[in-house]
């Protein structure tokens, strides 16, 4: 699995500063056993929830994976939707970082605006079957016009009283260029628990009406650049290209890490020449051990998709790609990661 830790200095700051002022009631995202079985999610015990003082008050499971590119500003927006299932309430948390994997504060919807260059994190509970959306305006201090776009990749953490909630909740990421475009994309978001060493994609780029823009996103503890290569529709390798070198996971000190880099760019400015017709791209670290996520769009005059990005093998290879390496280590420090996130036991939903 995918593993990695927070740095949250300045938010839990922020935080113990507020402590006086928090809800004292909300929806209950946790349970009081302190043996709850979170082992169909990969996990070996749930993680602790504290009160406002610190006192923990329940266990909760959770789920996490990574939206590993948004759009905001310059005409692009970004949304971010999710709902808790019928079963359970959960607890919501979306942090925001640059292509670097550095922290990104990023003005969001006027109930939960991030308002502090030292802070990228959203967070709030939902009620059973409630549903919310948080649009992102742009990098903060831009706004109010936003007239410059910002780019990186939104973390996500999923809090539930129990596996099965976990389970059903899935956030969904929506990009739209209106009025420029009449574009509505939906990407998936990368759980942490399906991250791959090779990825595959099927498209087709003429450098005119049909374009294919992708994004690679480094989920390991190296940095590297990423190979590409494209097959025409007689399964013949017709074209390489290499990405530049991709920031790893940071590393935040005792075993402990935040966010990897991305890079995302049109497939012609990486592999020059393609075919004609539809092609497959594979995406592989150019060592070809080294775990990412990978996000393919397809552009074809007015009218845009998300294509779907599959597991892969190498070329000549005679087993499937690698999806959790050193599960039990890299689930360890994605388990530090997310208990160093803060948790309020009650919160606001958004309205």
């Amino acid at each position: 699995m995918r593993t990695k830790s927070l740095n949250l200095i300045g938010l839990l700051a922020l935080a113990a500063a507020a402590l006086h002022g928090q809800p004292t009631t909300g929806p209950v995202f946790w349970s009081t056993n302190s043996a709850l079985d979170c082992s169909s999610l990969g996990e070996s015990a749930p993680v602790a929830i504290p009160n406002a003082v610190g006192n923990t008050i329940g266990y909760s499971c959770y789920t996490s994976g990574t939206f590993v590119w948004f759009a905001a500003g310059g005409g692009w927006s970004t949304a971010i939707r999710v709902a808790a299932p019928a079963s359970n309430p959960v607890w919501v948390d979306y942090t925001f970082y640059d292509t670097n994997g550095n922290n990104l504060a990023v003005d969001t919807t006027a109930s939960l605006t991030v308002a502090s260059a030292a802070t990228n994190d959203v967070n709030f509970a939902l009620a059973a079957n409630q549903p919310a959306e948080i649009d992102l305006l742009g990098a903060t201090g831009n706004g109010p016009g936003y007239a410059n776009t910002t780019v990186g990749s939104a973390y996500v953490v999923i809090y539930c009283p129990d596996a099965n909630t976990c389970i059903n909740v899935l956030p969904q990421l929506l990009y739209s260029n209106l009025p420029n475009k009449p574009w509505l994309l939906s990407v998936p978001i990368i759980l942490d628990n399906f991250v791959s060493t090779q990825w595959s994609a099927e498209g087709i780029d003429d450098g005119g009406t049909h374009e294919v823009s992708f994004v690679v996103y480094n989920e390991d503890l190296t940095a590297t650049a990423y190979t590409l290569n494209v097959y025409n529709s007689a399964g013949t390798l017709v074209g390489t290209g290499t990405t530049p070198s991709i920031l790893p996971l940071a590393s935040l000190g005792n075993g402990n890490y935040g966010q990897g880099g991305t890079y995302g760019a049109q497939l012609r400015a990486v592999v020059p020449n393609l075919p004609t017709g539809p092609f497959k791209v594979l995406f592989q670290s150019t060592s070809g051990t080294l775990l990412s996520a990978v996000e393919v769009l397809q552009f074809d005059g007015p009218s845009a998709s998300s294509l779907q990005v599959a597991f892969d093998s190498a070329p000549g290879s005679t087993t499937g790609p690698t999806l959790r390496p050193a599960a039990a280590a890299r689930q360890s420090v994605v388990r530090s990661r997310i208990e160093s996130m803060p948790k309020p036991g009650f919160g606001p939903a958004p309205k």
